[in-house]
């Protein structure tokens, strides 16, 4: 059969974008590596600071900067993917100010975008109600009234974000979710206080 002048320039463009696609899949797929391993040594550092392991955090925590680089450049053509491990980093680096009682890192400290800064602070919050409970559990009360008073100042600044989904995202589950976490951390404190 005597092929048409379709195939003749359609299979060159085809042809052509294949070899863009398979070189994608292959950043991509590097990419994909990146952003488990990340996520993994965020959540080791988180763990670490739960369990009083402070140094092991840190050092996690030290080379999480140099990985973050090599992240955003390997994946800045997908942002999609990049925002989580984004959001994990500001989850950790937050988490470990708040308990070091430090001054918290803004978006420009972590050199991360707001969006994914915010998201990391709202799923903080769920690491500082654990902090609380731990707290709570080994009679350090100062300590658990310390974790209580950030949860609430998290949900007061960011419950100023009254915006619809389509412009803020997974933010507004967050939000969602942050409620819920306050007002069960808020029972567990006046539990204690009777």
């Amino acid at each position: 059969m005597k092929q048409t002048k379709i195939t003749k320039v359609l299979g060159k463009v085809v042809s052509q974008l294949a070899s863009e696609l398979d070189e994608k899949e292959k950043n991509q797929d590097k990419i994909l590596g990146l952003s488990r391993e990340f996520i993994r040594d965020c959540a080791k550092a988180i763990r670490h600071l739960h369990t009083e392991n402070p140094d092991e955090a840190k050092e996690i925590m030290a080379g999480l900067k140099k990985k973050l680089a090599e992240l955003k450049k390997v994946g800045e053509k997908f942002p999609n993917i990049i925002d989580t491990p984004m959001q994990e980093y500001a989850e950790i680096m937050i988490f470990s100010a708040v308990v070091d009682k430090k001054e918290i890192p803004t978006p420009e400290d972590l050199d991360i975008p707001v969006h994914p800064y915010l998201g990391g602070f709202l799923d903080c919050s769920g690491e500082v109600r654990r902090a609380l409970q731990l707290s709570l559990k080994d009679g350090k009360y100062d300590d658990a009234e310390y974790y209580f008073q950030c949860m609430n100042d998290i949900y007061n600044e960011m419950m100023l974000l009254k915006y619809s989904a389509s412009l803020v995202g997974n933010l507004k589950r967050k939000q969602d979710v942050l409620r819920g976490q306050l007002e069960n951390a808020r029972s567990e404190m006046l539990r204690v206080a009777r």
